[in-house]
């Protein structure tokens, strides 16, 4: 009796350790495809993005991921080149979701398209958030106050000004980085109060980071976003694209990552996020690097 009973003991210990090692969550990443119709400029390959990105796509599929989140900066610069790489994602397994977010290339097109720019997406919005599996995985608007994208905001070229200016004397003074305005960083802070009531741990998407600091990639106003981030105990991590040679960065304990640009590569770069109990592990692919990511 005492033997059958220390078999079914070690039997549950054994499909316990089996279980933990599937990851109850995978989420697939892609960043800066920029795909274009040109020649290579440097170390952007334009025209390869359409295969680089099949591969990604064939991938997911493989592996099964709950869903696709794509970090920015699709295209490069004309609007047509999104008929060429958007109907890459209708190859995602039906029960796939894929989700989007701006980039500042996304609007470098003829500004008379940007109107359209929700609808050729198929985002929700600007800046909106879902949730899966217990977790609230919250998509922010980084073009939200800038120069190259306020053909579609017209706001006050003052109040961008303001942003712009108390860059003055940092690494991120280009006019190619933006700023996470005030109705934002609201939204963000209910968001996040929302999440924790609900027990939810927390994932951001962003286009551009907002650590390290003294990035010249970085939000304008990195520190506004990064205190109110930091001061919500259910972040996990805080991940980006927009610099496309990587990054990884650890503070306050929220795990910060930059997804190398699948543009900047001949071997493609991408990414599954995988979920385990305290742990997330970032598989990479081609060049982007694998991490494990404790959390608690």
């Amino acid at each position: 009796m005492k033997k059958h009973l220390l078999i079914l003991i070690t039997l549950k210990l054994i499909l316990g350790s089996c279980s933990d090692k599937e990851p109850f969550l995978k989420v697939g990443l892609v960043a800066d495809p920029q795909y274009a119709n040109q020649t290579p400029s440097g170390k952007r390959n334009y025209r390869e993005s359409l295969w680089k990105l099949q591969e990604a796509i064939d991938t997911f599929n493989f592996n099964k991921v709950d869903l696709v989140q794509n970090l920015g900066d699709i295209i490069n610069d004309k609007w047509e080149s999104y008929e060429a790489i958007l109907p890459l994602y209708d190859k995602l397994n039906p029960d796939i979701n894929n989700y989007h977010l701006l980039g500042n290339h996304e609007f470098a097109v003829d500004s008379t398209h940007l109107k359209d720019i929700l609808d050729r997406l198929s985002m929700p919005d600007y800046y909106y958030s879902y949730s899966k599996k217990g977790w609230r995985f919250i998509v922010l608007d980084a073009t939200d106050i800038a120069y190259f994208s306020n053909s579609l905001h017209d706001l006050k070229i003052q109040e961008i000004d303001l942003y712009f200016q108390n860059t003055k004397g940092q690494s991120n003074s280009y006019y190619w980085n933006s700023a996470i305005g005030k109705p934002q960083q609201s939204w963000l802070k209910q968001e996040l109060e929302n999440a924790d009531k609900l027990g939810q741990k927390v994932i951001l998407f962003s286009h551009m980071p907002i650590r390290p600091y003294d990035n010249p990639h970085n939000l304008w106003n990195d520190h506004e976003i990064i205190d109110i981030i930091e001061h919500s105990s259910n972040v996990v991590a805080f991940i980006n694209g927009h610099n496309h040679s990587g990054g990884y960065d650890f503070k306050n304990g929220i795990h910060y990552i930059t997804i190398f640009g699948m543009v900047d590569t001949m071997v493609s770069s991408y990414g599954i996020l995988e979920f385990y109990k305290d742990i997330l592990i970032l598989k990479g692919f081609g060049n982007q690097k694998t991490f494990e990511l404790e959390y608690k």
